[in-house]
């Protein structure tokens, strides 16, 4: 009977110690959380900037490689996410007619923002093991009728050769950026055959 009360003290404490250890994850360095927020204001940026004017003819956003920010800004991704992204890019240009017409932002989460009222309203750093930092971040496309409203993001950085780079992305949705890409490789390959 003792050996079943210890082990249920055990179990009780260990379902204790979980969430006070998530809770008090480390921050990174602060040299380190300073690269990642920089990369994280960069692709931020734009979205708060008003649109310059339009000439007849000219495109209103930026003509984007996959994965660019509002601006046209790259982010530094990881060499296994940048050739997955490229790999996506090209089959989806071959496979997909409106490809080039959806406009979906994967840092935003939408298709259009308000320049002037968007902003980041959260954004949390943690260290996720050696050489990985996750950015939690919320980010207000611009005022609805609702308020200031936002889909979370994590984004995923790896230390590569380095520098923080971009690993992964991971949605409201709790979908991942590699997984999709993987899944819309595998489905677009298989109406090609």
């Amino acid at each position: 009977m003792r050996a079943v009360g210890a082990r249920a003290f055990a179990i009780l404490l260990f379902g204790i110690a979980l969430p006070l250890q998530a809770v008090g994850a480390k921050p990174p360095s602060v040299q380190d959380e300073a690269a990642v927020r920089g990369i994280i204001a960069k692709i931020y940026a734009a979205y708060t900037q008003p649109a310059p004017d339009l000439r007849e003819g000219d495109r209103p956003v930026p003509d984007n490689e996959a994965g660019a920010a509002a601006s046209g800004y790259e982010p530094p991704y990881t060499q296994s996410l940048d050739s997955l992204i490229g790999r996506w890019d090209r089959l989806m240009q071959e496979s997909e007619e409106l490809y080039g017409m959806n406009g979906f932002d994967w840092y935003c989460q939408c298709q259009d923002n308000d320049a002037a009222t968007a902003k980041l309203l959260k954004q949390t750093y943690r260290q996720a093991g050696k050489a990985r930092i996750e950015a939690r971040i919320l980010f207000s496309p611009g005022r609805s009728p609702e308020g200031d409203t936002g889909s979370p993001l994590v984004v995923k950085f790896l230390k590569e050769n380095g520098d923080w780079k971009i690993d992964d992305l991971k949605f409201d949705d709790g979908s991942l950026l590699r997984r999709s890409l993987l899944q819309d490789i595998a489905d677009a390959s298989k109406a090609a055959h």
